[in-house]
């Protein structure tokens, strides 16, 4: 008898300080987000940050097309627009240069930036910015 009250009271215990215990939160990638009109592609190209909006762009190397990555008007809690490990390398001295895969919010238009995500990043370098 002694036995079932400490086991039950135990179960309790142990469902108790799991039900307290934080669970962890992992943010949703880019490729996920649900306002995405289109499909990923890749793009060489230089990252950097600016003033105005948005604030992290994108220019595609071999073009004057610049690429916004959106930080407000498709922000939705639980996703991330931007690796955490790329956002973290950008100030506003730094620029990386790399294979970046991104995602469209908005069609491509003449003359607009277009608004997008960035899933990932490869062949990265991070270089003092260019005045």
């Amino acid at each position: 008898m002694f036995t079932r009250i400490a086991t039950s009271l135990l179960l309790i215990l142990c469902g108790s300080v799991s039900a307290m215990s934080p669970s962890l939160a992992t943010e949703k990638s880019c490729r996920e987000h649900p306002q995405l009109i289109g499909k990923c592609f890749k793009v060489r190209g230089r990252l950097s940050t600016y003033n105005g909006n948005p604030a992290v762009r994108l220019r595609r190397i071999g073009t004057k097309r610049v690429l916004g990555v959106s930080d407000q008007r498709f922000s939705l809690p639980g996703y991330r627009n931007i690796p955490e490990a790329l956002a973290k390398q950008l100030d506003g001295e730094n620029m990386i240069i790399g294979d970046f895969l991104v995602c469209p919010f908005t069609r491509p238009r003449p003359r607009e930036m277009q608004l997008m995500c960035i899933e990932s990043a490869q062949n990265v370098v991070v270089k003092k910015r260019e005045n």
